[in-house]
């Protein structure tokens, strides 16, 4: 007895022809959906973040997040996470009248509907289907679109200059709703990083603790100079076989970045991130100092794309999950990068252990995705994490795809209900940094460099 065309095509396009029960497969011949869609749970979470500092201010205290549980009839759950927004929260809790009823297997229906409203959203929802379909079926999320081409995910340090995580000012932030304080209760014990010798130390204790071999300095914070001085301390302790990355997220100015970026030329730089906003000062910058380019400003959409076709802009395309139509859209766009002559990458913004796994699968799944992915995760304290048991690992400079089913990951819910709970006291709503910043630095307006 032979499936019908429609669902044999359905089933094809998430990789598990061949792979499902006898049962589900009987069941898609019926007629009925293989894992129906139940119920849709919401939960905004916030985790504690310290005081990083980048172009738009200071981290903290906390980054949010929301979580989706994805119920299905076949009493399996899935799990997602995505961008903490009220916004994002507001568009999950309005998909769920499109998500109950519909087959966890079709999850890009779904995207007709949900991506185009808000991407994180659909990104969520898409992990969760994804996550529930690899349960039901015993197979890690990888292998459900298309098998992993690498089982080691090369990732890259993400260094930020920063305060001490109990610095007096960022302790008497008035959205602090837990139990951190000075000395062994502070978040960690980093310290204050805002001169090049701190950060090259502390890219010296980020190899030794994690291996990493790529190296991203988050930029915009200092003068220039100072930025650039950083990366040239970094080598002299990392040595030349480091690759090195700026990112000042827009804050440089067209002349400033074309002077900066020739000065970087001796360096080891894997690539220029962002120096300028928009896609032709970026093509200008490129054009004169000949280093590679990349961004996760100036190609964020694939309406993006055909300037950039155009423009010549960049390199490197930082994809990302929550930009791109998740899993489905990020697979789609790497033959297109492949085509535009561009390595592929994946952008972080603070995420905790459910999104972590996610990055991990579609690395390991994209081909054209070979340069190391960025990743906030080393910054997330141990204990602060919603997965079951401790944070993922990161050795060598690289991370295992999780073993299990689906994203491989589980949550832990009295981690969850405690994060949910910090969300409710500390009262934000939205990502908002230069509130802190002003009270660090009085005077501060992040304007152009």
């Amino acid at each position: 007895m032979s499936l019908h065309r429609r669902d044999w095509l359905r089933l094809a396009a998430v990789g598990l022809v061949g792979a499902k029960t006898q049962s589900s497969v009987l069941a898609a011949q019926d007629g009925q959906a293989p894992l129906r869609i139940t119920g849709l749970k919401v939960t905004p979470i916030a985790l504690p973040d310290p005081p990083l500092l980048f172009a738009g201010g200071c981290h903290g205290p906390y980054f949010l997040r929301n979580v989706v549980e994805l119920e299905t009839d076949g009493k399996i759950i899935g799990i997602g996470e995505t961008s903490g927004n009220r916004d994002v929260t507001d568009a999950l809790e309005r998909a769920r009248a499109i998500v109950v009823g519909r087959n966890a297997f079709s999850y890009r229906e779904l995207a007709r509907e949900i991506l185009p409203r808000e991407p994180g959203a659909y990104a969520a929802i898409e992990m969760a289907c994804l996550d529930a379909c690899g349960k039901a079926t015993g197979r890690r999320l990888c292998e459900l679109v298309g098998g992993p081409v690498r089982d080691q995910v090369p990732v890259a340090a993400y260094l930020f200059y920063r305060y001490a995580a109990d610095h007096p000012t960022v302790l008497a932030d008035p959205r602090v709703s837990d139990a951190r304080g000075r000395g062994v209760r502070a978040l960690d014990d980093w310290g204050e990083v805002r001169t090049p010798e701190a950060m090259a130390a502390m890219a010296g204790k980020f190899r030794e603790r994690w291996g990493f071999r790529s190296f991203k300095l988050k930029a915009g914070v200092l003068s220039p100079e100072a930025e650039r001085d950083t990366l040239k301390a970094m080598v002299s302790t990392l040595g030349t076989d480091c690759l090195l990355r700026i990112d000042p997220n827009a804050r440089w100015r067209t002349e400033t970045a074309v002077r900066i970026g020739k000065e970087l030329a001796g360096l080891p730089m894997e690539y220029y991130e962002d120096p300028v906003r928009g896609q032709t000062a970026m093509a200008e910058v490129r054009k004169a100092t000949g280093l590679k380019m990349s961004t996760n400003m100036c190609v964020t959409r694939f309406a993006h794309l055909a300037e950039a076709f155009r423009r010549k802009p960049i390199d490197v395309l930082l994809t990302d999950l929550h930009y791109f139509g998740g899993f489905a859209g990020n697979l789609a766009l790497g033959p297109i990068a492949e085509a535009a002559g561009w390595t592929l990458s994946q952008h972080s913004n603070n995420h905790a252990g459910i999104s972590m796994a996610a990055m991990i699968h579609l690395a390991a799944s994209l081909p054209q995705l070979t340069m190391a992915s960025d990743t906030h995760y080393v910054w997330l304290p141990e204990n602060a994490d919603i997965i079951e048991g401790p944070k993922l690992p990161i050795q060598g400079g690289t991370m295992a795809i999780p073993n299990g089913p689906g994203l491989g990951v589980t949550l832990d819910r009295d981690k969850l209900a405690r994060a949910h709970e910090v969300y409710r006291k500390c009262g934000m709503a939205k990502r908002e940094d230069a509130s802190l910043m002003r009270r660090l630095e009085p005077g501060w307006t992040g304007g152009l460099l």
